[in-house]
């Protein structure tokens, strides 16, 4: 079994524990949401946190890459609000809790961000959306010439592999449809985007801007506060970083292509992408959908009991069929357009 998508062993009592006495903190505990970690919302007297439980597979380098990474954005103030990390009474900002086998897994108390999250605002505006993609665009912008040797690490969420990553998981989908349907993607992606790449810009991407990683205001105002998680973090193509956020708005739209177009024009207006990354962007959307469907059987058959690894898989099987019925030509001139019109304001 692989320990990847192991979630730690602690309770919520522990957990409680370890931010009392690495801390000083006394406070309620709330569980969240979490794919590989455990999270909580802790609730003190007067301010409020999230502990964060890594999975065992984490390394200390990738949670110091991101401590770098978000301080490194704080100084460029790209975004409103952003989670930084609390220091330990010990003087660190990462720490360790023992398991009840003996295993030490790493663990980190973050400031608590203030925000609605993307998942429940109803209906997202297109300015919302256009905002989505000028924010991330700001963040891309900030983060070129971070680096970290943790960013070397393998991922499975990195589109660089994506077409292994699929043709490894492909075989654990249930039926032959899923499979073909998925090999159709792989298809269009090897014969236009596997040309493309030496024309691809690189650079530190985000890559996981999905409804439950945005903060939206929680007032009237239709525009993002923050954008947290950054365990997805990777070096990869510039242009993933649009598709990613547009594959996840689009799950359940009524319009997709126009969703992802607002998200899309509104990073070209912030940081332009040429020619060769708006073709690919269809392409890489289109992946992530087939890279979430196919890691999500792998981690179903690893974890069966941990339901939020399946809070989009359907959605997104529901919107890769009514992408195969689209011309992935008609799709590249609605981008084009986004970013034409986008620009020009």
């Amino acid at each position: 079994m692989s320990k990847i998508c192991e979630l730690p062993p602690f309770n919520i009592d522990q957990a409680a524990r370890a931010v009392k006495n690495q801390f000083g903190i006394e406070a309620s505990l709330h569980v969240l949401n979490g794919e590989r970690d455990l999270n909580y919302l802790v609730t003190a007297e007067s301010d409020q946190f999230v502990f964060k439980i890594a999975n065992r597979e984490e390394s200390h380098a990738m949670l110091e890459c991101q401590h770098q990474a978000l301080q490194h954005l704080a100084t460029h103030q790209v975004v409103p609000q952003l989670a930084s990390s609390i220091v330990s009474l010990n003087g660190s900002v990462i720490e360790t809790i023992n398991s009840d086998d003996g295993d030490k897994y790493f663990c980190r108390l973050l400031r608590y961000v203030e925000g609605q999250l993307l998942a429940t605002v109803q209906p997202q505006s297109v300015e919302l959306l256009i905002d989505i993609g000028k924010t991330l665009a700001l963040i891309d912008r900030a983060l070129h010439g971070f680096n970290h040797q943790a960013l070397k690490r393998p991922l499975l969420w990195n589109m660089n592999d994506g077409l292994n990553t699929v043709g490894r998981f492909k075989p654990l989908l249930d039926n032959v449809s899923k499979r073909k349907l998925v090999a159709h993607f792989e298809s269009q992606f090897h014969a236009t985007v596997l040309p493309l790449l030496k024309n691809l810009r690189t650079g530190v991407i985000h890559n996981d801007a999905n409804d439950n990683n945005v903060l939206v205001y929680e007032d009237d105002r239709q525009c993002v506060n923050s954008v947290i998680d950054f365990g997805d973090m990777v070096y990869s193509w510039l242009a993933v970083e649009p598709a990613v956020a547009a594959a996840y708005a689009m799950l359940g739209k009524d319009e997709p292509l126009e969703v992802a177009a607002a998200i899309i024009g509104g990073y070209h207006n912030q940081l332009p992408l040429l020619e060769p990354e708006i073709s690919a962007l269809y392409h890489f959307i289109t992946m992530r959908l087939c890279m979430s469907v196919c890691i999500c059987a792998y981690q179903r058959s690893v974890e069966p009991d941990n339901k939020y690894l399946s809070i989009s898989e359907q959605p997104a099987w529901e919107l890769l069929h009514r992408l195969r019925d689209i011309s992935p030509a008609a799709a590249l001139e609605i981008f084009r357009d986004a970013c034409v019109n986008r620009q020009s304001r």
